[in-house]
């Protein structure tokens, strides 16, 4: 991949399972997205041309918040923010996603891409 970035995960490190809507949702907290869980699953909807049901949301946020990747950042029903843990499992499999899709031919600028997606917007303080 000449002239990408390459972000690793530490050998060590245990590899972070997700589901896809977990990845998604996780996407969408860190990047400030949706206020609401109407706001959260039309923008499901839009990204995987299909809805998603308030039952599989609800599921997706209570699994993101047992790993310890999201956290509540208010009193508001939906006001959520990423953890460290939830920064860095997001990018580590956003970033594998990028280099999956580019199939290893380094066309597309990892780096950049985790760069554009902006998850410290939604960072827990």
């Amino acid at each position: 991949m000449a002239g990408a970035d390459i972000i690793a995960m530490g050998s060590a490190d245990p590899f972070p399972p997700a589901q896809v809507l977990d990845l998604a949702v996780s996407v969408a907290i860190g990047r400030d997205l949706a206020s609401s869980e109407d706001a959260m699953l039309a923008l499901i909807q839009n990204w995987f041309l299909r809805p998603a049901s308030r039952a599989e949301l609800a599921a997706a946020l209570g699994r993101l918040e047992g790993k310890g990747w999201i956290a509540r950042a208010g009193d508001a029903p939906f006001d959520l923010c990423l953890t460290e843990t939830g920064v860095e499992a997001t990018t580590t499999l956003s970033g594998g996603m990028i280099r999956m899709i580019d199939r290893g031919r380094g066309h597309f600028k990892t780096a950049f891409l985790l760069q554009m997606l902006n998850l410290e917007k939604g960072k827990c303080p």
